[in-house]
């Protein structure tokens, strides 16, 4: 049998930066909210694991430069 597509729904209230971040991805992709939130969640829960497992958030920029990325959870 087939999981339902929507397993959870949630009400939030964003913060102002939160709602203008949200804003400007939504301009920046041309996706609805809920497709961003749900990316949102599913890129923290990975990021989270990763820190758990000792691991670190490197971004490369186009010159090779590396830059470790802080994360507090």
């Amino acid at each position: 049998m087939e999981e339902p597509a929507v397993v959870a729904r949630v009400n939030i209230a964003l913060v102002r930066e939160s709602a203008r971040a949200l804003a400007k991805l939504q301009d920046d992709t041309g996706l609805k909210k809920v497709d961003i939130v749900n990316r949102a969640i599913q890129l923290y829960e990975f990021i989270a694991g990763e820190l758990k497992d000792g691991r670190q958030v490197v971004v490369r920029g186009d010159d090779g430069q590396e830059v470790l990325v802080k994360i507090f959870l």
